[in-house]
């Protein structure tokens, strides 16, 4: 998945999400609605979002340093993370209080017809939103959702692809808590942003575990490191593997050491040849992989070759 595929989607719903906030704020300000201001904060906090993602992608790209010779594509997991940290549970937090404030003090609603025109008008906008993520995002697994949203190293898209699930889930909620306050009772405007905010904190909750995961330094998956050992066990001059590690660079790319013997009866130039070869083959097959280091040593006299 390239870069190109991740800053559509960012840049699309960075978009859809400022339209969507301009026009919460100004039914907010007029219907007086407490659970529609919340999603109005949402939609400004999803907004701030993608500005953070975008300069994420753009310092990511910034060529290998001295003092940071792997180059930076890492900071886009620290810019992720700013985003989950901050502006998830800014937006989760404020809704919550919002919330109860007014479930200690209920107000009736007006101009309800309003809300319900924005709640349509930002379905629709945030469905087109949410497709385009989704779209992007599914180019690059064909799993299930949330074990898609678990193996991937695509944190923009993850970013963006969870705040537009979340976007949409709720909007219906603020049309449900908006439609039983007009029709019941006003305390359902309160509950309504109550769990706007818990959906909220989940939604950050989720990313934050995902990101640390990535900070942490993920490795390749399960069945991409059996097919390591399967390519290199084609080549019959390597006796034995002693090791392989990886861990993930930035979006999608993966640096990754490996150990292994060699027979004892080769000549060096034999085993440059198959260490070549080897690399060229693995980012073939598994492109994944970005920068690949291996070590070789005489499986007599375990000395690097």
């Amino acid at each position: 998945m390239s870069s190109h595929g991740s800053n559509k989607a960012i840049v699309f719903a960075l978009a859809g999400n400022l339209l969507i906030a301009i026009i919460k704020y100004i039914v907010a300000f007029i219907t007086g609605s407490t659970a529609m201001l919340a999603e109005s904060i949402h939609s400004t906090a999803d907004s701030f979002n993608q500005i953070l993602l975008l300069i994420g992608q753009k310092r990511a790209k910034k060529s290998p340093s001295e003092m940071h010779s792997f180059g930076y594509a890492n900071e886009v997991f620290f810019w992720s993370l700013m985003v989950a940290v901050l502006l998830f549970f800014v937006g989760a937090m404020f809704s919550i209080y919002e919330g109860f404030h007014k479930l200690m003090h209920p107000e009736k609603l007006t101009h309800v017809f309003w809300i319900f025109a924005v709640l349509l008008s930002s379905i629709v906008i945030e469905a087109k939103s949410f497709q385009v993520a989704f779209g992007e995002f599914r180019k690059t697994t064909k799993l299930s959702f949330f074990k898609a949203i678990r193996a991937s190293t695509q944190v923009s898209l993850i970013v963006v692809v969870l705040e537009d699930s979340a976007a949409m889930a709720g909007l219906l909620l603020v049309l449900a808590s908006t439609l039983l306050a007009w029709l019941v009772n006003p305390v359902f405007d309160a509950i309504g942003s109550i769990f706007v905010g818990v959906l909220l904190l989940s939604v950050s909750i989720l990313l934050i575990g995902e990101v640390k995961n990535l900070i942490v330094g993920e490795s390749l998956p399960r069945e991409r490191r059996l097919l390591v050992r399967t390519i290199i066990h084609k080549y019959k001059k390597i006796g034995h593997i002693n090791r392989i590690q990886s861990m993930v660079m930035g979006d999608s790319k993966y640096l990754v050491l490996l150990s292994v013997d060699v027979n004892d009866d080769i000549k060096g130039f034999e085993v440059e040849d198959i260490i070549e070869h080897l690399k060229l083959e693995l980012k073939k097959e598994i492109p994944e992989i970005g920068t690949i280091y291996i070590e070789a040593q005489d499986s007599v006299r375990n000395q690097k070759v």
